[in-house]
């Protein structure tokens, strides 16, 4: 009963708008065949059973389309969770780093406490670290340093895009007076600060973190801080965003604003006012039923806007509160579009109607209105295969270790098959599929089952996983049962190792001393059991290798006569090319201007799909090489520390990318350490470092439990810096501080991971 309330509601409304704005425009046009109308008993009979169909099937557009407005509102709340999920990482990764960084640096600064000048120095690395930080510095008790007199707090900030550094202490600026100074120094404990403006050195807003520096006694001596620029951090928030006005803002525990979207995008009255509305108690906040999320409706005074606030629950680390806010006619404006289009569309339809049962015989004009229509249709089919073009990759990838190419010919204006490429931590990821059917509905699922790809790969290397998560997605609301046969294949640059998982799709021909037929296990394709379990497989590919992959287009190639092209054509193809050492592009080249010459003009009965992967590993010619053995002992670190400042110092690299990559490779030792082996087991670790001239490559060996730290995971922000692993937002500062990182599990057991930095430009 409130469906159809709602309905009838929204009918009043849609019939309101198109009495004013249409019906001045006809009336006049339409009374005389209304009179003629109503004069025969036949034409009004059939007039009011027109208008009920017509009504009927407004009714039905009504239902159809509040069934959308509750998925759609279903949908952005699904958004909203997984967007307030992602901005709380970054809130919660800006906060780990910058205690992170400070932890890191803190001995070094207790070991240089009887320098003082050092302590300039030690402020500037720590800027360094990053652009987030607005600046730094550390506060001493008073006279701590004699010679420096009373005050003394080195600071450093950037500034027009260089770092200044000075002592910024002074008699309009007593540290000693603030109760944050003395607080940290008192508890000795750590502090995270609200947001104020800094009018002494940076004139930004900021946040600041505090830690107590301790001398040999173990006496608090200084106060260790670090700046964060918010309007930075805000633009880090919002610089990917649900809709064009939608923003995000963190709050701190007392309501008050941390970051938040520029003034230039958004109103400082609009920001206030929306602040006001989560921290007012009288205010309705509703418990989502399905998401982890508070909801607030609000109407903006500023613009009338209609919008949502979607607000996290409060972190119980440090008490932050992410917020996303999005207007209604974003959400909801191309429905309430597609409705009136709808409607109109219906009122089309019934003056058409009228027209017939009037007997205007307008013959000319229907064919004139139908050659409009098809041309309408073919325009966006045009643009559809424009789209779909674009979905795949642009151009060839030539790199050093790999080179591929790929082409894709629909049989329609749009198609169903599908391949694609990319790459990541010196991984070659690939797929290719072939979706059952043609057409437009095939066009859409390809570009799903692509999306899915993407998304699915982005963070997991095992190809048998991407490829149980496709099927998963795609089985569910399957009702018209089209399934994909689907290949997927994860090549390991460095070492060769090529993982692949077969969903019911051609197997890959390999190109290299004679061709051969890739072994693949006979999966189901994808979309047809939501339970089917795939298996991946292991196969070694041998440089200037190259993989043939290709759709049943290719084979099924008909001429004129109905013949097909077949397997043993494109083999046939294939040894030319292997003979020739053709490359991928080449490849493709030939085997289409064959295919085009057998067909000789006969129609393309279905899509066509090639992909071509050479495969031609660089060695990494290193000059000098030193290789290292630890135990899984947490005092081992020590060793490895002295060890990588020594052979750093050999490769003569520059103090501040040394100190990046010795934490990046202590980071990754000390997970193994912690974590590859059982307690109270013993284990040897490897770590080998070398160097060409041009890049670093730390090589990291050990033979305990398989884990891949490429594969992101959910971090638990609970764990202090010290307990996290690597996978959360410990893979995130290796991203940061290294060019790539590459995980393989060895035949031997071994788990290799290598990381690789640029020293310079070649």
């Amino acid at each position: 009963m409130i469906l159809f309330s709602r309905f009838f509601l929204s009918l009043q409304y849609e019939l309101k708008i198109c009495v004013n704005l249409y019906l001045p425009n006809i009336i006049v046009h339409m009374s005389n065949r209304i009179k003629n109308l109503l004069t025969s008993r036949h034409l009004r009979s059939n007039l009011l059973l027109i208008i009920t169909a017509v009504l009927l099937l407004e009714m039905v557009s009504g239902v159809q389309y509040f069934l959308a407005h509750d998925r759609l509102e279903d949908e952005l709340e699904k958004q909203a969770e997984m967007e307030l999920m992602l901005k709380a990482v970054i809130a919660s990764s800006t906060r780990t780093t910058v205690e992170s960084a400070l932890l890191s640096h803190l001995r070094d600064i207790t070991k240089d406490l009887a320098y003082p000048d050092s302590m300039f120095s030690s402020t500037e690395w720590l800027v360094k670290y990053s652009k987030m930080f607005a600046g730094g510095g550390i506060a001493f008790v008073p006279d701590y340093y004699p010679q420096k007199g009373r005050l003394f707090e080195p600071y450093s900030y950037w500034k027009d895009g260089e770092i200044i550094t000075t002592d910024i202490a002074s008699s309009g600026h007593d540290y000693t007076e603030s109760n944050t100074f003395r607080w940290v120094l008192e508890s000795e404990s750590s502090y995270w600060s609200g947001r104020y403006y800094d009018t002494l050195a940076t004139n930004k807003n900021l946040i600041t973190y505090c830690l107590p520096i301790h001398d040999k006694e173990e006496e608090p001596v200084a106060v260790l801080y670090m700046d964060i620029d918010t309007e930075r951090l805000g633009d880090t928030l919002n610089a990917r965003r649900l809709f064009p006005s939608s923003f995000v803002m963190v709050l701190d525990k007392m309501g008050k604003q941390v970051a938040g979207p520029s003034k230039d995008f958004v109103s400082q009255a609009t920001t206030d006012y929306v602040i006001s509305l989560i921290n007012d108690s009288s205010v309705v906040k509703r418990k989502s039923e399905k998401r982890q999320c508070w909801i607030i409706e609000f109407k903006n005074p500023e613009n009338g806007k209609d919008g949502e606030i979607f607000i996290s629950e409060m972190d119980n680390d440090h008490k932050w509160q992410v917020a996303v806010v999005c207007y209604d006619e974003e959400v909801f404006g191309e429905l309430i579009k597609m409705r009136l289009t709808i409607l109109l569309l219906m009122i089309g339809a019934f003056l058409v109607l009228m027209g017939i049962i009037n007997r205007v015989a307008r013959n000319e004009k229907h064919i004139q209105k139908t050659e409009m229509e098809k041309k309408r249709i073919d325009g966006e089919l045009r643009v559809a295969n424009k789209i779909q073009q674009n979905m795949l990759p642009v151009q060839c990838l030539i790199e050093d270790d790999v080179e591929v190419d790929g082409s894709l010919v629909p049989a329609r204006e749009v198609g169903g098959d599908l391949f694609d490429y990319y790459l990541r931590d010196e991984k070659l990821i690939f797929c290719i599929g072939d979706v059952s059917g043609k057409g437009v509905a095939s066009a859409m699922l390809m570009g799903v089952v692509q999306s899915l790809f993407r998304a699915f790969s982005a963070h997991e290397n095992n190809p048998a996983r991407v490829m149980q998560a496709i099927n998963e997605a795609t089985c569910r609301g399957n009702e018209s049962n089209m399934f994909v046969t689907l290949f997927i294949g994860v090549l390991d640059l460095p070492t060769g190792n090529l993982r692949y998982c077969d969903a019911g799709h051609d197997a890959p021909i390999t190109l290299n001393s004679a061709l051969s037929t890739l072994n693949c296990i006979a999966h189901l394709p994808v979309g047809v059991l939501e339970n089917m379990k795939f298996g991946v497989q292991e196969t070694n590919i041998t440089p200037g290798s190259t993989i043939f992959l290709y759709t049943d287009g290719l084979t099924e190639a008909r001429n004129k006569n109905h013949e097909l092209f077949r397997i043993q054509r494109v083999e046939n193809v294939l040894g030319t090319c292997l003979e020739r050492n053709l490359s991928p592009k080449q490849v493709l080249e030939t085997m289409s201007k064959e295919v085009s010459q057998f067909t000789k003009g006969a129609e393309q009965s279905d899509d066509l799909t090639m992909l071509a992967i050479r495969y031609t590993p660089k060695q990494f010619d290193s000059i000098l090489t030193e290789t290292l053995t630890l135990k899984n002992d947490v005092r081992e670190v020590e060793k490895l520390s002295s060890f990588m400042k020594t052979v750093l110092d050999k490769m003569n690299i520059e103090k501040s990318l040394a100190q990046k990559l010795r934490l990046a490779v202590e980071e990754a030792v000390v997970n193994v350490i912690d974590y590859a082996y059982p307690a109270d087991t013993d284990g040897i670790i490897e770590v080998k470092m070398m160097s060409d001239g041009n890049k670093f490559k730390a090589v990291i060996i050990d033979s305990g439990v398989p884990f891949d730290p490429t594969m992101k995971e959910k971090t638990d922000t609970t764990l202090s810096a010290e307990d996290r692993q690597i996978g959360g937002l410990g893979i995130l500062l290796l991203r940061e501080l290294m060019d790539s990182i590459n995980y393989e599990r060895h035949e031997s057991g071994k788990n290799i991971l290598t990381l690789i930095k640029q020293l310079r430009t070649e």
